[in-house]
């Protein structure tokens, strides 16, 4: 119940930022907002304590938040007694953005740190494969011992040489 909530939640800011051409702004914003309040307890129960007056509570997100919208939607979690959504409807709100921005986000692990070089040519290989805009992250496992894993979404390709001695030794164990 709760995430179909936000989901719809996340789809009216969609729409809303859509419309006023704000959808990067929005984003930005309401990931601010969670991670403050989920970095600031007082600042969370500044917004859900009773006794402070709706008009504090509304000059407090004013201050902090640079969109209406957000001031809005948190307000509004905080009237309805829910606050607790605004980390889902954040994740969800971020990815339906990435997708109508045309981004996708990728994660690369490798043994040892990548250049900036080879960081660009694979973040360039990953656009062209994807045809969309690429946030690429990087880490490293020195457990991988050689080669690349690449996640994109659900998706994993993986040419480590840790998983090529993994199918190398299920081969050759005994049935």
């Amino acid at each position: 119940m709760s995430s179909n909530l936000s989901y719809h939640f996340a789809i009216a800011l969609v729409r809303l930022g859509k419309r006023a051409g704000t959808l990067g702004a929005l984003a930005k914003d309401l990931d601010s907002v969670v991670r403050m309040l989920a970095a600031e307890r007082r600042a969370k129960l500044l917004l859900v304590h009773p006794r402070v007056p709706f008009a504090e509570k509304k000059k407090f997100l004013e201050a902090i938040c640079e969109t209406e919208p957000v001031v809005r939607l948190v307000l509004m979690l905080v009237e309805i007694k829910n606050l607790d959504l605004l980390e889902t409807i954040n994740s969800q709100f971020a990815a339906m953005v990435a997708k109508e921005l045309g981004i996708v986000e990728a994660t690369v692990e490798t043994a040892s740190p990548l250049s900036g070089e080879d960081t660009k040519k694979l973040q360039a290989a990953i656009s062209g494969l994807t045809g969309a805009t690429v946030e690429l992250e990087a880490r490293t496992d020195p457990a991988l011992l050689a080669g690349v894993r690449i996640r994109i979404g659900d998706t994993v390709f993986d040419n480590t040489l840790k998983t090529e001695l993994e199918i190398v030794r299920e081969r050759l164990a005994p049935s």
